[in-house]
């Protein structure tokens, strides 16, 4: 997989290529433009200036388009929530990971629109870069006419997405990082499945929960390592090897979390471990978790889970965070960690503590509004650290040093 281009998607007011020195000096390098002859001296001027070209909605070859939503936190009236109701996050961060292993020799774009009126765009680009995506820089129309008519306040919206847009390309060294995760997905994410198994990972997300994704079919000895519990998502029966694989996960310790149809277990349910929707069973020296209803919930089943597994395994929690994401992911030599925390709201907290798992002995964040990464104090706990933020953007970077 690659990240090393920045797509950029071609206003279709800018047909003047006067435009293209907007882009001189940034982290863009691949230019999405309509076919079209109005647009011919701009290609033209673009190819002498060195930008790679395409014409939607056609891809370059090796990119995988995931059509998304615009990240942060979605208004009650849009969603459908009462006055009382959780705020519904929008993130692609799922999408991005699920496609980054369905194809992974593939890089990912996003596909987002900005909607109309909107003043910042670095929580859609950070939601993006975070998880290893490409969102392709699309300018709302008003934002553009403002670029070709040089207004200041246009110009500094455009700065900001600019300095994002450079941040992610200097750092692209972090798509080597490995996910960290205490629970793992397991499906095939096709057909009947596709719907369940992804929104079970967007909702996961939502809840805190970090997980890794497991194909069916490339599930080996080491799948399951580091985990405390797996997930069987899909509704048809795995096939006598993986089951094995995931009964013998569970009786070394570990917890199965599956559909009523999984079958097959010879002891009772617990009842001192009653649960409204799944029975617990005992396996070995672990525990299985039967959905009690054959028709599954991905909204009741990712909060289940939390619960399930319980939140005192959580490898990041927040404090005076707000709407809240995070995606913890490990250098390949294990000595470094960096942890994308991504704040959804209009703007990042005043003030903010995380917890990770792990032992560090030095923090550091980086961000595009930070001329340079910055030290944090640490705090070393049994198992963890604790990092208190200053004022911060909408996302951060934590750098954690072992």
């Amino acid at each position: 997989m690659t990240v090393e281009w920045t797509p950029f998607r071609w206003p279709a007011s800018w047909t003047d290529p006067s435009s293209l020195s907007l882009l001189r000096g940034t982290a863009i390098n691949y230019l999405l433009i309509d076919p079209g002859p109005q647009f011919d001296h701009v290609r033209s001027g673009a190819r002498q200036q060195g930008f790679q070209l395409t014409e939607p909605p056609t891809m370059p070859a090796g990119i995988f388009l995931v059509n998304g939503e615009w990240a942060g936190v979605r208004k009650a009236e849009d969603s459908g929530a009462g006055p009382t109701g959780v705020p519904w996050v929008n993130s692609n961060g799922w999408a991005i990971r699920l496609a980054t292993a369905l194809h992974p020799s593939a890089a990912i774009w996003v596909q987002a629109a900005p909607p109309k009126g909107a003043d910042s765009y670095l929580i859609t680009m950070a939601d993006s870069a975070a998880y290893g995506g490409r969102w392709v820089i699309a300018l709302e129309p008003s934002l553009a006419a403002g670029l070709a008519a040089q207004s200041p306040d246009a110009l500094a919206a455009w700065k900001a997405i600019c300095n994002c847009a450079k941040f992610f390309a200097a750092h692209s060294e972090w798509a080597a990082y490995q996910p960290q995760a205490i629970v793992g997905v397991i499906s095939d994410y096709t057909g009947e499945h596709e719907f369940f198994g992804g929104e079970l990972l967007n909702l996961l997300a939502r809840a805190g929960l970090h997980y890794r994704i497991l194909l069916k079919d490339k599930i080996s000895e080491t799948s399951f390592q580091g985990l405390r519990a797996v997930i069987y998502a899909d509704a048809a029966p795995a096939l006598p090897v993986l089951r094995n694989r995931i009964l013998n996960f569970a009786q070394a310790g570990g917890m199965l979390i599956t559909h009523a149809k999984w079958g097959g277990v010879p002891t009772p349910p617990l009842r001192a471990e009653d649960h409204p929707r799944f029975s617990l069973h005992a396996a070995g020296k672990g525990r299985i978790a039967l959905a009690k209803d054959a028709q599954a919930d991905p909204y009741m089943w990712a909060n289940d889970a939390a619960v399930l597994i319980s939140h005192r395994y959580d490898l990041v929690r927040f404090w005076n965070g707000g709407a809240t994401g995070s995606f913890y992911t490990m250098s390949p030599d294990r000595k470094r960690a960096i942890v994308h925390l991504l704040f959804y709201s209009d703007r990042g907290p005043d003030e903010a503590s995380i917890r990770v798992v792990g032992r560090y002995r030095s923090a550091r964040i980086a961000s595009a509004d930070l001329l340079a990464a910055r030290s944090v104090d640490i705090i070393s706990l049994k198992d963890a650290v604790e990092v208190h933020l200053p004022r911060v953007s909408q996302y951060v970077a934590l750098e954690l040093e072992a």
